[in-house]
């Protein structure tokens, strides 16, 4: 064990980070895969995400008061953007949340607004480092964040983390996940936000290769 930990000290706390969300996730579908784990595994979704947004912020290498400010905004506006959503039925079409994802309050887990930020943060991050016009990097990435909308989906009808009114997912929703993007994103740009943070896109793709791997062993 003193061997472990004494190689351990030797990689950068990135990589570190990068390890842990690899193994977590890693696990985490193998427990998801599995009926006789399923209900288990799925108790521990709400910690996992929190821990794994945490260690992501945890690198953040720039804390300004307007960055504190903007993922106020963001994680507030993705909230209650849900929240009407869940008591309207016009934003992303009708659906409603189950308990993966812990408590709600006005029918929406807290934790939705926080997944929000995570996903604009990371997407943000990634765009910024492309020569292109900043109206290209926004579309691109509310495209992004739509790819990655399509891939949970199915995984999170069958995780219970919310479900559909008639079964359907609505094209209404992916439109709704594509102009909140940009929304969303345009204020990251006219905030002018700069920042770096070595493991924000790690914890994007190891999400997405989560669900894609949740898609093939219980969806499909």
């Amino acid at each position: 064990m003193e061997v472990v930990f004494s190689k351990l000290k030797v990689y950068p706390r990135a990589t570190l980070i990068r390890i842990i969300y690899v193994i977590f996730f890693g696990v985490g579908a193998a427990g998801l895969s599995f009926s006789y784990t399923r209900e288990l595994f799925t108790s521990l979704m709400p910690f996992s995400l929190l821990l794994s947004m945490g260690l992501m912020f945890w690198m953040h290498d720039n804390w300004k008061t307007k960055h504190i400010i903007i993922f106020l905004i963001i994680a507030l506006m993705g909230f209650f953007v849900e929240v009407a959503g869940v008591l309207t039925g016009v934003v992303f079409g009708e659906y409603s949340y189950g308990s993966a994802l812990g408590f709600k309050i006005m029918g929406t887990p807290p934790l939705i607004g926080l997944n929000w930020l995570m996903l604009i943060y990371a997407v943000y991050l990634m765009m910024n480092r492309l020569h292109l016009h900043i109206i290209l990097k926004i579309f691109l990435g509310a495209a992004l964040m739509v790819v990655y909308d399509i891939i949970m989906e199915p995984v999170a009808i069958n995780l219970d983390m919310w479900s559909w009114g008639g079964g359907d997912i609505p094209i209404q929703n992916y439109i709704a996940w594509f102009v909140i993007s940009v929304v969303m994103l345009s204020i990251f740009y006219i905030a002018k936000l700069k920042y770096r943070n070595k493991v924000a896109p790690t914890l994007f793709f190891v999400q997405m290769a989560f669900f894609l791997i949740l898609n093939l062993s219980i969806v499909f």
